[in-house]
């Protein structure tokens, strides 16, 4: 029977936690659209996924395993979407955003409620032994006017169980109704927290959909941060090598004594620096590994393997000029942030509770009405005598004498106001300002990378021509080898102005709210970064849009 019981327990406790979820991305996937004012990304489940590929490593790892994992961008964002534990807080955050407006909503619903009991009693060996109980239900609901109706029936049941009667029952139907006529009255003071709790939900759907354009460029500018530095490392291995032909071919000249003591010197001490410089790029190399693979939630004991072909593919979607105006971008900008538009609304909300709370200065004037129906008599169970019901009409009058404390309150909402309109009027601001920077950023990285390309040319040029000028005897070692350093800095500063160049033009269109990340979890079609590029032949209007 406990089994039972315990199980019934447990399918009523899973019910309950169904009942919310299927609430909860009801209202998401009704206010996706009032939240973005267009076709919006689809809902997404709360709890993360149950096969984690997280939870799959793990357990290789315990097997004794060294799992390696092959991770494409395309890869490395479903990873982070599915696996992150920063996305997994964002959803949570938006989930209990909608749960609480569940509550709010259940609050001005009709709420009933039932609390039956039962009590037998006596004296020590009293042969009067009797029992007694209640039964009822009531019912209850807040009207927008901020009337409050309450409902009940009411059963008293009565028995002395040495007297061989049956049970004598008095039952009560009653009706009561309170409505403010001053202060508390009307939808929008009486509403308030539903209306509230509506407009946050609206609000975290827009921070989620934010923070999930801005993690996808943080998981991009990872992602290629540590191909660029292994891009770096592989710059220092060609470079140690060759440094350390430069040196036996200088160990050469020396001997034939066409090469001074002090230049054999110097390319023996630039092939020294050359190693440490590997050892210093490998570990950086491996920390930048590391911190990747927590900000996926991967295991730092696996391996893992990136894309380093995805240069040559951003190579050729093209690094070039913005076509973008800094009077287009902002006015693209003002009307698309999601940011924007939650602190325009805030504005409102604060609008809203300055009126609010100026309603509760008023007196107070509460109009009420009630209506009890008894039974007939208490062997007529349920039977309702209707011509014998007492009613009551009353008012209630609450002076203002002491109203500190709304007074404070009222106060309160007018600064709160002014600060939501400065912070509304920053943000805008903020936003301008990170726009015109935003496009400088994109400006600059493409002339780093065209002047770069040239220098990596011009390096080349210069190290094979100190090569060459050196195995004549004719050339000087330091010549050399500040062509082969400066071949090795402009390299890495080239992948470096590539890097930079794609990830401000995704957090150009990342605070242009123009980054599309896909319905639902995390990807991004990398040819977006042709927009507003001349090669590109975007269309101008269309980018208006």
């Amino acid at each position: 029977m406990s089994s039972l019981l315990l199980a019934l327990s447990a399918c009523s406790v899973e019910g309950y936690r169904k009942d919310a979820d299927v609430e909860v991305y009801e209202i998401l996937e009704n206010k996706r659209d009032v939240a973005f004012g267009e076709e919006a990304p689809l809902p997404f489940k709360v709890e993360a996924a149950e096969d984690q590929l997280r939870k799959r490593l793990v357990e290789e790892i315990a097997e004794g395993k060294r799992p390696k994992l092959y991770l494409s961008l395309k890869r490395a964002l479903e990873i982070a979407a599915s696996n992150s534990r920063d996305f997994q807080a964002q959803k949570e955050r938006l989930y209990l955003s909608a749960l609480n407006l569940t509550g709010q909503r259940n609050r001005y619903s009709t709420i009933f409620s039932s609390t039956p009991s039962a009590v037998a009693e006596g004296i020590g060996d009293d042969l009067s032994s009797q029992g007694t109980g209640t039964a009822g239900i009531s019912a209850s609901k807040i009207l927008g006017s901020g009337a409050q109706i309450l409902g009940g029936f009411l059963t008293q049941f009565f028995r002395v169980f040495t007297s061989g009667n049956g049970w004598n029952a008095t039952s009560l139907l009653s009706l009561s109704i309170t409505q403010p006529l001053l202060a508390g009255f009307g939808s929008e003071v009486a509403l308030e927290p539903l209306t509230q709790a509506e407009r946050n939900t609206i609000y975290a759907i827009r921070d989620y959909e934010r923070f999930r354009r801005s993690f996808a460029v943080d998981i991009i500018s990872d992602y290629l941060g540590v191909l660029e530095q292994a891009n770096n490392l592989s710059n220092e291995d060609a470079n140690l090598v060759s440094l350390q032909n430069n040196k036996k071919r200088s160990e050469a000249l020396a001997e034939e004594d066409k090469l001074p003591k002090f230049e054999l010197d110097q390319a023996v001490q630039r092939e020294l620096s050359a190693q440490n410089n590997m050892i210093v790029s490998r570990a950086r190399l491996e920390t930048t590994v590391d911190r990747f693979k927590i900000t996926l939630a991967l295991p730092i004991e696996v391996h893992i393997e990136l894309d380093d072909k995805i240069f040559d593919e951003l190579k050729t979607l093209g690094v070039g000029p913005m076509t973008l105006s800094p009077q287009e971008a902002i006015k693209i900008a003002i009307a698309n942030r999601l940011d924007l538009k939650n602190a325009e609304a805030q504005v409102i909300d604060a609008e809203r509770q300055v009126r609010v709370t100026a309603n509760a200065l008023k007196m107070g004037l509460d109009l009420s009405a009630a209506i009890e129906v008894p039974n007939e008599r208490p062997e007529k169970f349920g039977k309702f005598n209707f011509g014998r019901f007492n009613w009551e009409l009353g008012i209630g009058l609450d002076l203002p004498l002491n109203k500190v404390a709304e007074r404070n309150v009222y106060r309160t909402s007018l600064l709160s106001l002014d600060a939501e309109r400065r912070s509304h009027e920053l943000l805008s601001d903020t936003i301008k300002q990170g726009i015109r920077n935003s496009l400088r950023n994109v400006e600059q990285s493409y002339l780093s990378f065209e002047i770069q390309k040239n220098s990596v040319t011009l390096a080349k040029d210069r190290v094979e021509n100190e090569k060459l000028l050196l195995e004549l005897g004719r050339g000087l070692q330091t010549n050399f080898l500040d062509a082969q350093n400066d071949l090795l800095s402009s390299q890495n500063s080239l992948t470096s102005a590539l890097v930079d160049y794609v990830i401000n033009k995704l957090s150009l269109l990342r605070d242009l709210e123009l980054l599309d990340v896909g319905k639902s979890g995390l990807e991004i079609d990398l040819s977006i970064l042709k927009r507003w590029t001349k090669d590109s032949g975007s269309d101008k209007k269309d980018d208006k849009k």
